[in-house]
């Protein structure tokens, strides 16, 4: 262990801004060639005496305005590590840091965690109205609850997510709630689903409770994105597939979810 705790200190302390190395010529430039990703680091339970000397070294090159590569840095320091101390600085750099990216990153990291304790961390952000106004981290913290421990019980906390507001920015926490429908096979989402099944459009256009045009045309082009994964997650929980609403409606009549 003192090995380990050894590497990741000169990894943490290494973190600062590199001195940016020019391109070469047009002309030594060769063809561009595809590199393969790197894979995942694998992750591994850090004691408490590692897990807070990585922290204090996080801390140490995150305080003051660093750049988003140094915050960058320091994070990815920690992304080998699982430890329930680690779900704090990660919770504040999700709920205040100013880069999106950032953000998203740090949220990606939280699932890593212990999945007890990353759980509770997870749906006290999504209440945060700082965090469910950034749509990327918001949908990256669904992913993260799908994998850490999510239970019916929870699904009151979340459920409003889907339908807060139809905009193509917000796809992507659409997205990841289809997912964790599908993953969990989540009954109690079933209205949801065949409230989203059909192509969106006015019951009514001359009713004075109407909405406008402008929720008309930003609904239907999300639903075209995502449509395909609502019915999906249909058959995730019935088995079946279906066209319309009124076909599902008139399936499950005839064969309630249990």
């Amino acid at each position: 262990m003192g090995a380990m705790l050894a590497a990741l200190l000169t990894s943490l302390m290494a973190i600062q801004d590199p001195k940016p190395t020019p391109p070469p010529p047009a002309a030594e430039q060769g063809p561009k060639v595809e590199v393969p990703a790197d894979p995942p680091k694998p992750v591994e339970a850090w004691d408490d005496r590692t897990a807070k000397a990585a922290i204090e070294e996080f801390s140490k090159a995150v305080k003051g305005t660093p750049s988003m590569n140094v915050k960058n840095k320091a994070l990815e320091a920690l992304s080998t590590g699982s430890h329930k101390l680690l779900l704090k600085p990660l919770a504040t750099i999700v709920e205040t840091d100013k880069s999106v990216l950032i953000r998203k990153r740090a949220a990606e990291l939280i699932a890593n965690q212990p999945a007890a304790e990353a759980n509770a961390t997870i749906r006290k952000l999504l209440k945060s109205p700082k965090v469910r106004t950034q749509y990327a981290v918001t949908a990256e913290l669904v992913r993260a609850l799908t994998r850490c421990g999510y239970q019916p019980a929870q699904w009151k906390e979340i459920d409003d997510l889907f339908e807060a507001e139809y905009h193509v920015d917000r796809v992507p926490v659409q997205e990841a709630m289809l997912q964790l429908i599908e993953t969990h096979k989540e009954k109690q989402a079933i209205d949801l689903l065949l409230r989203n099944l059909d192509e969106p459009s006015p019951k009514d256009v001359h009713a004075g409770e109407n909405p406008p045009a402008e929720y008309w045309e930003a609904r239907w082009k999300s639903w075209a994105i995502w449509r395909d994964k609502v019915k999906s997650a249909l058959f995730s929980l019935t088995g079946q597939r279906f066209s319309t609403a009124a076909e599902a409606k008139a399936w499950l009549d005839k064969n309630p979810l249990k």
